[in-house]
């Protein structure tokens, strides 16, 4: 019963990183359209223009699905304590790469 407790919890925090990841997502492209179509005004902006970086917004995506997957295949059983251990070090671990794609990406765009 614990490990299922343990499953949850970390099922909703890796869902709501999921979600911030795709709210980057929408924000970024969103911001990337908006500038290129300000450049279309302006004269000889066209070779300005930028792409959205959608391999490290989709990377950013995928990071805590896939390490919530892989935390639940290396716990499916094992004891409570190594369970709690394993899902609180991939979900640091996820933690990171996502926070460094959610800095990094815009640094790409620079405008």
């Amino acid at each position: 019963m614990g490990r299922v407790v343990v499953w949850v919890v970390f099922a909703v925090l890796f869902a709501y990183m999921t979600a911030q990841a795709v709210g980057n997502l929408a924000q970024i492209a969103q911001r990337v359209e908006a500038f290129n179509a300000f450049l279309e005004t302006t004269s000889g902006g066209d070779s300005l223009q930028t792409s959205t970086p959608w391999l490290w917004l989709v990377l950013d995506i995928l990071i805590a699905p896939v390490a919530f997957v892989v935390a639940l295949v290396v716990t499916r059983r094992a004891s409570l304590r190594v369970t709690l251990a394993v899902f609180v070090v991939a979900f640091a671990g996820a933690g990171a790469l996502w926070l460094d794609l959610q800095l990094f990406v815009p640094t790409l765009l620079d405008f």
